[in-house]
């Protein structure tokens, strides 16, 4: 079988600008349609929605396993996730445009290779909870989905040699110092009320994660961090939905 490096400067691409009447329409309309769905479904709940390479997946944890260690030594993540069936994941992608193309490059050597979404409900103030006390806890999921987002860059500009190992360390460091400022906050915060149980337990999964970057400092093989991050991102997305699916 064909060795695969993960390759993501493919996905970068050039919006063209639209023409200034065109975007002024655009937004208007926009800002109308919005308007109409809170008027006729100011209950509903949003979907977010994110996406993984799927290789293949199985009703037993052995053959996941071992299709996942495979993956795990040509870069992918080798991530297996259960829900019913064991789902052996590669990488996760905030586009599920970008998660396809990996998808089509990959089938010549995995014919099963698709893309696979988790749902999740977006917050919902939480009745138990004050006005601010809520605001609290929305600031931490948008705090972790920055997080997400900045170690997805990271993995793709490291995967593109766009930047090189100690750069990488470099900017996970950063990532990790900026979280940092948060996570004493929402402690403090956490710690006066036990309906942030959920809260607090989940900014501990988050400071586990950014500590995480320092164990790669001794990692002596440079191109096991990639796979090894892209593990860890995928075990934080799947966190983060199943603190939303618990409110």
């Amino acid at each position: 079988m064909q060795s695969y490096e993960f390759d993501y400067s493919q996905y970068r691409k050039k919006i063209n600008q639209p023409k200034h009447t065109s975007l002024c329409l655009l937004s208007f309309l926009i800002i109308i349609c919005m308007g109409l769905a809170m008027f006729l479904y100011p209950n509903s709940i949003k979907k977010n929605e994110y996406y993984f390479v799927e290789i293949n997946s199985f009703l037993t944890y052995s053959e996941a396993n071992n299709l996942a260690n495979l993956i795990s030594s040509v870069n992918g993540a080798g991530y297996v996730y259960y829900d019913g069936k064991y789902h052996v994941f590669a990488a996760f992608y905030p586009s599920r445009e970008d998660a396809e193309t990996v998808c089509e490059n990959l089938k010549p050597d995995y014919p099963t290779c698709s893309v696979y979404t988790l749902k999740c409900d977006k917050f919902h103030k939480i009745k138990d909870l004050t006005e601010n006390q809520n605001k609290s806890v929305e600031n931490l999921l948008n705090a972790n989905i920055s997080l997400m987002n900045s170690v997805y860059k990271c993995i793709i500009n490291y995967d593109t040699n766009e930047i090189n190992f100690n750069q990488l360390l470099l900017n996970l460091e950063n990532i990790k110092s900026d979280y940092q400022k948060f996570s004493e906050e929402f402690f403090n915060l956490f710690n006066t009320n036990t309906k942030y149980n959920k809260a607090k337990k989940y900014v501990t999964k988050i400071v586990e994660f950014t500590e995480f970057f320092d164990e790669l400092k001794s990692e002596q093989n440079e191109q096991t961090v990639s796979k090894l991050l892209k593990y860890k991102l995928i075990g934080m997305v799947i966190n983060h939905s199943s603190l939303l699916e618990s409110f």
